[in-house]
């Protein structure tokens, strides 16, 4: 699965490698304060596995969006 994002022309993001950015200093941000949750498969949420997956996702768009830049 890709993550994709359509930026609306007047967006506080400069671009997409900036949102996905940001979006993975927030996970950071959320897991140091937080910190992943106890979870049943079928649960809501997400748990370190998920969190790991998450990072895996953005971490592979800003590598997409740096490479296009080039």
């Amino acid at each position: 699965m890709n993550l994709k994002v359509k930026l609306a022309k007047n967006s506080v993001f400069n671009s997409e490698e900036h949102f996905f950015t940001c979006l993975n200093d927030l996970v950071n941000e959320w897991e140091d304060t937080l910190g992943a949750k106890e979870m049943d498969k079928e649960d809501s949420g997400f748990n370190c596995e998920r969190l790991r997956e998450l990072r895996a996702m953005i971490n592979k768009e800003i590598t997409n969006a740096t490479s296009s830049n080039l």
